[in-house]
């Protein structure tokens, strides 16, 4: 098997809460993620899911560099991101890009669309003025757009227009590894397909691999090889797309499915009602996390910490129902 393109080891995000201006103190770690490591191959997609406030998110940004880790490492193709500066992290850049919910976050409004997909070919001299023109519409076209839209602003392209000029921006420097964040929700929802399968042809076109961050399943279900579940920044399940549709094991990830309407007619999701609201990352429950609003909590729940174990093939649950 082929070694992971992107691979996290125990990854670790504490963010100090203090207090004070001239003389603060700290009053505690809020512990975004802790202790999460997955991997993901050229050319697949892994769906990275939660609750908000689970620390997908966070995940994310460390993986593009926007965050550095309290502990932990990240390597793309085998090589530390951590310290990376000047040429390297450019690189670096060029390797991994985003595509996030808001199309906005990344459009400047006052900017025509050719030249902020541009902008990522000029910082990286991806060759002369013509050159570049031409990559811009070779990326217009291969988004389902016309080159000539180019000359046009933001405002004048409908949501889910912005969102594939958004891809085109990305996909410019011809990146190993796309960081998804809720890519489609803020869609209507006649466009997600449409925005879903272009993605799919994509990645088969140029190999390109996908961080998919999302909260809706369907989502996920469709686009996703292999699928991580997190829970106030732990992996409380991970298994192969299909497998984890198929036969969900952990009581959280039973919650959300049953949350949902299951698209197979006639199947009824395992029906679990949560106890309480969610815990503060800043004081998290001990042992499982989950626990405390777990229907099948047992003593050693909030006694001992379940490890991540492998009960089928590619399928691993934290959590002791399954000792």
């Amino acid at each position: 098997m082929n070694a992971p393109l992107l691979r996290v080891e125990n990854l670790r995000k504490h963010f100090a809460l203090t207090k004070g201006v001239l003389f603060t103190r700290t009053l505690g770690h809020i512990k975004a993620v802790d202790d999460v490591s997955f991997e993901i191959r050229a050319g697949e997609t892994l769906g990275l899911v939660g609750e908000s406030g689970c620390g997908k998110t966070t995940t994310s940004r460390m993986i593009l560099n926007l965050e550095e880790p309290t502990e932990g490492r990240i390597l793309l193709e085998g090589e530390p991101i951590s310290g990376l500066q000047g040429e390297a992290l450019a690189v670096y850049r060029a390797k991994v890009q985003a595509v996030f919910q808001d199309p906005w976050s990344s459009l400047n409004p006052r900017m025509k669309v050719g030249r902020t997909i541009a902008e990522a070919l000029i910082v990286n001299r991806w060759g002369d003025r013509a050159k570049i023109a031409a990559r811009v519409r070779e990326l217009l076209l291969q988004v389902g757009l016309r080159p000539e839209q180019a000359e046009q602003y933001p405002h004048e392209f409908s949501g889910g227009q912005r969102q594939r000029v958004a891809l085109a921006a990305a996909l410019a420097s011809r990146p190993r590894l796309i960081v998804l964040d809720e890519p489609v929700s803020a869609l209507d929802v006649s466009i997600r397909a449409q925005m879903m399968n272009l993605l799919k042809d994509i990645q088969a076109e140029d190999g390109v691999a996908y961080l998919l961050v999302a909260h809706d399943l369907a989502t996920v279900r469709h686009m996703a090889d292999y699928t991580v579940v997190m829970y106030l920044g732990r992996i409380v399940e991970q298994a192969p797309t299909a497998s984890l549709f198929a036969e969900v094991r952990h009581p959280y990830t039973k919650a959300l499915f049953s949350a949902v309407l299951m698209a197979e007619p006639g199947r009824q999701a395992d029906e679990i009602e949560l106890r309480g609201e969610v815990p503060s990352p800043l004081d998290p429950p001990a042992a499982c996390r989950f626990h405390t609003r777990c229907p099948y909590a047992m003593p050693q729940c909030a006694e001992v910490e379940p490890p991540l174990r492998e009960v089928s093939r590619g399928h691993a649950v934290a959590c002791h129902l399954f000792e």
